[in-house]
């Protein structure tokens, strides 16, 4: 298995890129806004000091990450860096199809329409389901209790987050009960509807 240092510059060349591309999108989605901004700085800082954490256990506290020198451990961090780039392309197509309406927190805006294409007509939250991609490609990659606590918590937050924009574009969103009828929450289904 990869460990301590070129396992810190890998975590940390994912981490600086997901930090460019979700600010991008932001810096160019933001302008097309009615109002306000859709990033919260507490949030932010909350991910970043988690993505300094996980970037710095493999150096700073190895004693909390699993490490083999079995070959299916290699195959495991393989594993979870296919994973990972999974999780960006995903990411990616999911906020080119959203554009403004992408917010950290829970909102309506007062041109709020449904997205319903590409992405968004495989699943209600592919943004959720590429940060759970990421998570858990990060987790595989670097298998450790920090990296165990933040998929946790990843999980735990998107859930919340997704049945609290569901709630809310439910009851003020024309449409949008049809809509969670129709798109699965978070893995699409490959049965074509049968």
């Amino acid at each position: 298995m990869i460990s301590g240092i070129p396992l810190s510059v890998a975590l940390g060349i994912i981490v600086v890129a997901f930090f460019f591309m979700d600010f991008f999108f932001m810096l160019r989605y933001d302008r097309e806004r009615g109002a306000g901004k859709g990033w919260a700085w507490d949030y932010t800082l909350l991910v970043a000091g988690m993505g300094l954490a996980v970037v710095l256990q493999p150096v700073l506290l190895p004693v909390l990450g699993f490490i083999t020198g079995a070959a299916w451990g290699l195959a495991v961090q393989a594993a979870g860096l296919l994973l990972i780039l999974l999780s960006f392309l995903i990411h990616i197509w999911s906020r080119l199809h959203l554009k403004k309406f992408y917010a950290e927190r829970v909102e309506v805006q007062s041109d709020h329409q449904i997205i319903d294409t590409g992405p968004y007509g495989l699943v209600r939250h592919p943004l959720v389901t590429s940060f759970f991609m990421l998570g858990t490609g990060i987790f595989l990659l670097a298998p450790a209790l920090t990296t165990l606590a933040v998929m946790i918590y990843v999980y735990w937050d998107f859930v919340r987050a997704a049945r609290q924009e569901e709630e809310l574009l439910g009851r003020t969103l024309p449409g949008y009960q049809d809509y969670m009828k129709r798109v699965p929450r978070f893995l699409p289904r490959w049965n074509n509807g049968r």
